[in-house]
């Protein structure tokens, strides 16, 4: 039955092999604060492609004459503009990568920014409203809900949650330590094989049998 269930497996995920996206995608979220914001614009190329452009003032103490540029446009697949709620970004930019990955290929999600950006709270949340879950939870449920909508199928899920910081890994549910500090948490390291293939050593690795044993 195993092996039944293998090869029909694989031979779904080559029928869908033409609809999965696995190019490198970009997207640029803004964050909604209170403070005074520099001034930008959010704009659509006739190709469709999105454009947030920063503007910055030329300086009066540079004189009246200088050619400093004041507009800098960057291009992105998808800007998120202040207003956009957690749940359009999960739509946008997790969705696919966890259906992928639901059909037998890795996929990564990455939050890039300075401190204070919103990384935390695009990809954890907040805590004080259910809408205002991050991507982690939401990808979560996404998965459990498939598992339930496919009985058919066994599925084992695995949770594991490090934090790099200053170049080290550091495991954050490592069971046999309670560390007041991260830099007292066991270290994970790094380390690749003879066949090229990528092992964190030293980061311990837990089974999530529903949705709520992975959220704790």
């Amino acid at each position: 039955m195993l092996k039944e269930f293998t090869i029909n497996y694989f031979n779904s995920i080559k029928q869908q092999n033409m609809h999965l996206h696995q190019t490198i995608r970009i997207f640029c979220r803004i964050k909604p604060t209170n403070a005074k914001t520099g001034l930008y614009e959010v704009t659509l190329t006739r190709q469709n492609a999105p454009h947030v452009t920063f503007y910055i003032p030329r300086s009066e103490s540079d004189g009246l004459v200088n050619n400093r540029r004041e507009a800098y446009p960057f291009k992105f697949n998808k800007v998120f503009d202040q207003q956009t709620s957690q749940d359009e970004v999960f739509e946008r930019v997790a969705k696919e990568v966890i259906d992928n990955v639901l059909a037998g290929y890795n996929g990564t999600i990455f939050a890039y920014g300075q401190t204070g950006s919103g990384k935390t709270f695009t990809i954890t949340g907040g805590a004080e409203r259910y809408a205002d879950r991050g991507i982690i939870p939401r990808s979560l449920s996404y998965v459990f809900l498939h598992q339930e909508n496919h009985p058919e199928n066994v599925y084992t899920t695995q949770v594991s949650y490090m934090e790099i910081y200053n170049g080290h890994g550091y495991d954050l549910l490592d069971p046999k330590h309670e560390a007041s500090k991260l830099e007292d948490l066991p270290k994970v390291f790094l380390q690749e094989d003879s066949e090229r293939n990528i092992h964190l050593r030293n980061l311990s690795i837990h089974t999530a049998n529903n949705e709520e044993e992975a959220l704790n």
